[in-house]
């Protein structure tokens, strides 16, 4: 269980590694792979499904969204601004809402993964709480 900023508790199945490198060749799909980990994941307020840019999965993962009843969201990480272009194939699929996060090269990254990690959370839960 999660709880956002304002103290909402959050029912959430978040895998942390990306589909690809986890659970496609366990499961072989998507859907087979949510089903696989949680059978109850279209009961969950969040679902964080951690994905490489590929536009093909990134697609089914918004049908399977969509169909469940949930906002798709997309957080793409990347090391600059100028490295956005390089996913368009994604990135132009019918998202319910985008959000960049830019993690530029730093020599003291400690510090900056924690800002990341709550900021990209901050985000989320206001996404969450209807902000």
């Amino acid at each position: 269980m999660l709880v956002s900023p304002w103290g909402r508790s959050v029912d959430a199945l978040i895998i942390p590694r990306s589909y690809q490198e986890t659970l496609e060749f366990e499961y072989g799909s998507v859907n087979s792979a949510l089903n696989g980990v949680d059978p109850e994941w279209r009961e969950r307020d969040l679902v964080v499904l951690s994905s490489h840019l590929v536009a093909s999965d990134c697609a089914k993962m918004i049908d399977l969204a969509h169909s469940a009843g949930f906002d798709a969201v997309v957080a793409p990480v990347v090391l600059g601004r100028k490295e956005i272009s390089k996913y368009n194939s994604c990135l132009v699929l019918p998202w319910d809402e985008r959000l960049t996060i830019c993690n530029d090269k730093t020599d003291e990254p400690e510090g900056q993964l924690l800002a990341l990690g709550h900021d990209l959370w901050s985000w989320v839960a206001a996404l969450l709480e209807g902000r």
